[in-house]
């Protein structure tokens, strides 16, 4: 659970995530009101502040962090160029992919429905953005219908990959893609869910040591990690990641399962998540590419696929003439947190990966 999330399209949304940006790739179906004010145009069309804010609100109930991130001018700018390239590229969704999203969109209207009856908090959020039902159960099909579009793309791009762009990737780190089996507890420092604080860097690392002693004592890992670990991927399963490619996970972890000797309990790791105490079981090393695991070339196959499908969702981008004029607000700084990724995966979890799932492997 702690692969951080990688951005699908823009060059400048590869910020440190791993937030859920497919949930920020949905097209909008809310109606305008009479005293709504055009915030983008683009060839063929035009957002208004009313239609952008029901997408907002929807995506406040999927990702509670949304409000965070559109406290942020350039991340909002952001938000509105995707989600009107997504408004443009979902009219090109199969036709079977359409029927599929139009049955998951009955289930989540009846989920929606039954939640609004009893979480006075959700409805009150949906009645004071004026985002009714319907709203939210157009959105969530575009949603899917989305998710199936850019999975058919990208299925378009994996056989376009050469061995020699796969060779050329390899040799630019060949330890990222190490094949490693490794237990870790993470005792994090912020809910990935919604980014509150679950405790402070101090008492992340004071807790992490006082682990550490105990496995150094004998203490059971199985044990440990079900006590302490805020890790959900692995907190079941002694914190084990069994045989997993370095490259998946974020960068400190990644360098601690690479180096870290085999056998011992390290020195708490720090990440974006928390502190880690960490032992590397095994670590067979890609040192040169007729080692390479069909896992890592797989890795790297599906990575430089997604590189060329950026391109050309940069590309339709490009060609939509795209302006946005929101409003002047404040200037705030990124949180530490992440930003929103344009993937089209879950949201993230408390593990070190840095690939599109959120756990340490």
């Amino acid at each position: 659970m702690l692969h951080h999330k990688r951005m699908p399209y823009r060059r400048f949304v590869l910020l440190a995530l791993a937030a859920v940006m497919l949930v920020a790739l949905i097209s909008a179906c809310g109606k305008k009101e009479s005293k709504a004010t055009v915030i983008a145009t683009y060839t063929g069309g035009e957002v208004t502040d009313t239609e952008f804010a029901k997408y907002t609100a929807f995506q406040e109930i999927m990702n509670p962090q949304t409000a965070m991130y559109m406290s942020i001018p350039q991340l909002k700018e952001q938000f509105v160029q995707q989600y009107i390239v997504t408004k443009v590229l979902i009219k090109d969704v199969s036709a079977d992919d359409l029927k599929k999203a139009k049955d998951a969109a009955a289930t989540f209207k009846t989920q929606i429905s039954d939640a609004m009856k009893t979480d006075a908090d959700l409805k009150k959020h949906m009645d004071d953005n004026k985002l009714t039902v319907a709203d939210a159960t157009a959105f969530y099909q575009d949603l899917v219908a989305f998710q199936a579009y850019y999975n058919a793309k990208k299925a378009d791009f994996m056989p376009k990959v050469t061995e020699d762009e796969i060779k050329t990737e390899y040799a630019k780190a060949p330890s990222d893609y190490n094949l490693i089996s490794v237990r870790h507890i993470l005792i994090g420092t912020v809910d990935p869910s919604t980014g509150a604080e679950l405790k402070t860097d101090e008492e992340a690392l004071k807790t992490a040591k006082e682990v550490k002693a105990k496995l150094e004592e004998g203490g059971d890992w199985a044990a440990l990690a079900k006590e302490f670990s805020t890790d959900t991927g692995s907190k079941d399963n002694g914190g084990l990641y069994e045989k997993q490619v370095a490259k998946g996970w974020v960068e400190e972890f990644k360098k601690a399962a690479n180096t870290q000797e085999i056998g011992k309990v390290g020195d708490p790791v720090k990440t974006e998540y928390g502190y880690h105490v960490m032992k590397v079981e095994a670590r067979d090393e890609a040192s040169s590419y007729d080692k390479l695991s069909e896992q890592a070339k797989n890795m790297i196959k599906t990575d430089l696929a997604t590189t060329k499908l950026n391109e050309f969702l940069t590309a339709e981008q490009d060609k939509l003439g795209i302006k946005v004029t929101l409003p002047a607000e404040p200037s705030a700084s990124p949180s530490a947190s992440g930003s929103p990724s344009a993937s089209p995966s879950a949201s993230p979890s408390a593990s070190p990966d840095a690939s599109a799932s959120a756990s340490a492997k």
